[in-house]
């Protein structure tokens, strides 16, 4: 039967394989171009954003092309340490470590504050996406803008389970049916109610 963990470690095997060969990134990099452009115009991501990416794996695609595309600071964090040191080497070999920061965080307990990030991107393999969700929710600032990806429906027991009344007025993208990111979610923090 088909998992979170299968999927893991079928992207991982990938993502080892474009972090060793150029030619294998420049080629698993196509996958992520027309999502990533979809997410900036519907999160209006500008260069005067700093850009907080959950879930990096070993070659962080999305962060890279979130910061080419735009200008934008970007922070990736992956809670494997082993992925976060893979991640690094690929940032400085791609000459952007001036621009994308790479650190090995847990999603579910931040270390660091959320209030210095417009926009918080989180992967389709964040697990478990309700608590990182409710962790980043609860310390972002008003007004951040939370990005959220969804697998393709007939994906969905495969990835982490939750509630999609979690995300409530949101607005939505959704991506080709060839690939298993079916849509983004996104959420904007409102002010708190006293």
């Amino acid at each position: 039967m088909f998992n979170l963990q299968w999927i893991t470690q079928l992207t991982q095997k990938i993502e080892g394989l474009s972090t060793q060969q150029t030619f294998f990134y420049w080629l698993a990099s196509k996958y992520y171009h027309g999502v990533v452009k979809k997410e900036i115009e519907l999160a209006r991501i500008t260069k005067e954003d700093n850009i907080l990416c959950i879930g990096g794996g070993l070659c962080p695609f999305s962060a890279v092309l979130l910061h080419q595309k735009t200008g934008a600071k970007v922070t990736v964090i992956d809670n494997n340490e082993a992925c976060a040191q893979k991640a690094q080497e690929v940032i400085e070999r791609l000459e952007l470590q001036h621009h994308v920061t790479v650190l090995c965080e847990d999603g579910t307990d931040l270390d660091f504050p959320l209030t210095s990030f417009s926009v918080v991107h989180l992967a389709l393999q964040v697990s478990p996406m309700e608590q990182v969700f409710a962790q980043v929710k609860a310390q972002a600032t008003p007004g951040t803008k939370i990005l959220v990806r969804r697998p393709r429906k007939c994906l969905n027991k495969m990835y982490c389970q939750w509630s999609n009344s979690l995300i409530q007025c949101c607005q939505q993208i959704f991506h080709k049916k060839m690939r298993n990111i079916g849509s983004t979610q996104m959420y904007v923090k409102k002010e708190r109610i006293v």
